[in-house]
């Protein structure tokens, strides 16, 4: 086991402690999403924070028969020279199996730019939107440019549970 040790002082302490607060942790939108289970028919999602905040993990599980599966997980984080909540997801028994995301927010939704990934490497760009329409329910929507304009490819409504 490596143990290793870092010197420590009450400056590098406090400029650590008030750096996210100063600057204003770009994931705090996320909180709303941290905590409980996030369901629809078959499937949910859990969400927590990563290491000081810095990060939020999601798992995505299939329930079959009863039983939880983990099917997919990921962390969205803040990439400090794209200055942009980036994503990235990794995924079983889909036909997707990685996931890249780039994600704001406006208000009460959260958009994401995502490009996902078969086995083959073959890439589909995608727009996601989660709208929240109250502290215990979002709006899930899956848009894709085609040559007749925006179209929704999927949608659901996920409703949390303790």
């Amino acid at each position: 086991m490596l143990l290793v040790l870092l010197p420590w002082t009450p400056v590098a302490s406090a400029q650590h402690a008030t750096g996210n607060e100063q600057s204003g942790n770009p994931l705090a939108p996320f909180e709303r999403l941290i905590g409980g289970q996030w369901h629809i028919e078959g499937s949910y999602q859990e969400f927590e924070w990563g290491l000081g905040k810095q990060s939020v993990r999601s798992r995505g599980f299939f329930v079959i028969d009863g039983v939880p599966r983990l099917v997919s997980e990921g962390v969205w984080f803040w990439h400090p020279q794209e200055k942009k909540i980036k994503g990235v997801f990794t995924a079983i028994d889909m036909p997707v199996v990685f996931f890249d995301y780039t994600t704001r927010f406006e208000q009460d939704r959260m958009v994401s730019e995502l490009l996902s990934f078969d086995a083959n490497g073959t890439g589909t760009a995608y727009v996601e939107t989660w709208e929240f329409t109250d502290d215990t329910q979002y709006v899930w929507k899956l848009l894709k440019e085609t040559v007749g304009g925006v179209q929704e490819v999927m949608s659901a409504t996920y409703s949390r549970t303790h």
